[in-house]
């Protein structure tokens, strides 16, 4: 299989609109950021809105970076044991992600990034990117013929 073939594999026609469904989505995240400070300081007040915004996304970056760095040094420890750190690899992923959206200013953010910081969503979560990952790994396996090796 030639290397142009190999890369037009990865990108079918799902993959294009799951691409371009993701590039729209995150164009409105913005959008709807900027209407929802525009709201929301029409209501209570511009200097009240930025304030709260700074706080909440510093107050949850830093529970976020708190807890990151438990999980790491417990994905550390899975490491030196020898067991299989799945688990603590993915609590640390969500975690890591959750810190990014917190720091990143903005309501819908900073509540994507506190849903993240809850274990039991940010496992279920984890489950789910695994299992979705699983197959597409799968896929790309059976594609390259690597079994072949």
């Amino acid at each position: 299989m030639t290397p142009i073939r190999t890369l037009l594999v990865f990108f079918d026609r799902d993959f294009l609109f799951k691409l371009i469904l993701v590039l729209l989505a995150w164009s409105l995240v913005p959008l709807g950021e900027i209407f929802l400070f525009i709201y929301l300081g029409s209501l209570i007040g511009n200097s009240l809105i930025l304030i709260l915004a700074a706080v909440a996304g510093a107050a949850g970056a830093f529970v976020g970076v708190l807890q990151a760095r438990r999980a790491a040094s417990c994905l550390r420890a899975a490491l030196a044991r020898g067991s299989h750190p799945g688990r603590d690899a993915v609590d640390l992923a969500g975690l890591l992600v959750s810190a990014l959206l917190l720091i990143t200013p903005g309501f819908v953010t900073d509540v994507a990034g506190f849903l993240l910081l809850v274990p039991s969503l940010r496992e279920s979560l984890g489950r789910r990117i695994a299992a979705r990952l699983k197959t597409r790994v799968r896929d790309v396996y059976d594609r390259l013929k690597l079994s072949a090796l």
